[in-house]
């Protein structure tokens, strides 16, 4: 009985230790991650060049201001799933063909992107990649120039997109990123014929900032 009595205490002094390592829990361990991103961006818009066939028309635009805004959801580690949309205002010389020749007019129209959005890389801490894929619509309302209304009304297209760029994260949950995105829409039909172009591309250079809730 003697000799059991020093081997159970020196079994209680070595399991302490490892009972301790059992139930302790690391403080990281209890700290959730950041489940909600909001984004707003400032950026750089170029839309090619369109032929609608329903009113018989051209539309050349010009570069412009095109403001954006976003939320998105975490799925996974670094991977985020959500919706955005932006605004710009361009500037275009619409075009009409009357008789035999092509009469241009200084224009403005307002054009809208909305999407859905899958983004690989914000979120992470410090120099890190962004990858995102954006598939929703572009459309072009309020043709304005010549002192009044031009037509169509508005147009609404189908549009894919990619973009490819950095971002920074900052330890307050703060990040910046800067942003190429590429897109291509397809134009409506109406009034084209067989060879007439329906694709077209743009392209924005957009520097934003991401807040992670």
């Amino acid at each position: 009985m003697r000799r059991l009595v020093p081997i159970a205490l020196a079994l209680l002094v070595g399991a302490s230790p490892l009972g301790a390592q059992i139930i302790s829990v690391p403080g990281r361990g209890l700290q959730r991650e950041k489940t909600v991103s909001l984004t707003a961006g400032l950026g750089l818009l170029a839309v090619q060049g369109v032929f609608d066939g329903s009113t018989q028309t051209g539309w050349d635009f010009s570069q412009a201001l095109d403001y954006s805004a976003g939320a998105e959801f975490r799925v996974s580690r670094g991977a985020w799933l959500g919706v955005t949309a932006s605004y710009a205002n361009m500037s275009l010389g619409y075009q009409k063909a009357v008789g035999s020749s092509v009469v241009t007019t200084d224009a403005h129209v307002n054009v809208y992107t909305v999407g859905a959005q899958f983004a690989m890389g914000p979120g992470a801490p410090g120099f890190h990649q962004v990858i995102i894929i954006n598939a929703g619509v572009i459309a072009f309302e309020d043709f304005r120039g010549g002192g009044g209304r031009l037509p169509p009304e508005r147009d609404i297209d189908p549009r894919l997109a990619i973009g490819y760029g950095f971002g920074y994260g900052f330890p307050n949950n703060l990040e910046v990123f800067l942003l190429q995105e590429a897109g291509v829409a397809v134009h409506q039909g109406e009034g084209l014929s067989g060879s007439d172009r329906r694709q077209y591309q743009q392209q924005v250079t957009r520097l934003g900032v991401r807040m992670n809730l």
